[in-house]
């Protein structure tokens, strides 16, 4: 009976150290999620909604990145192929947050100036 009260015991233990080990990394995409859209509204200076859209944009993109490092090889080509989309679906979310005035200046003070000329077109 002590055997398996012992045994339940530690796999409960177990069980309830992964499950924070999980917060904590979700923890760590909001905070980097939230960092960097408060960034971007203390240079743009744009309303509480285009920020949540902001916010939620990088957070998509900070779990993608965490599954993409967790799952596959970094300089794989498959690797690559996934960041590059994943790349466009974030400037694809923010343009759509911030509408095209404000994702030109966005472009321009995160020095991607070469993605201005798709936005003009």
């Amino acid at each position: 009976m002590k055997k398996i009260f012992t045994f339940c015991f530690f796999a409960f233990a177990l069980l309830i150290g992964t499950q924070s080990a999980m917060a904590q990394d979700q923890a760590e995409i909001n905070e980097k999620a939230i960092v960097k859209a408060k960034e971007l509204r203390s240079v743009l200076k744009f309303n509480d909604s285009k920020l949540e859209q902001v916010y939620n944009a990088y957070q998509a993109y900070e779990n993608k990145i965490y599954s993409l490092d967790k799952y596959l090889t970094s300089g794989s080509t498959e690797y690559n192929e996934v960041l590059l989309k994943t790349n466009k679906k974030l400037q694809s979310s923010i343009k759509d947050a911030l509408g095209n005035d404000l994702y030109k200046r966005y472009l321009i003070a995160t020095k991607q100036e070469e993605l201005l000329e798709d936005v003009e077109d």
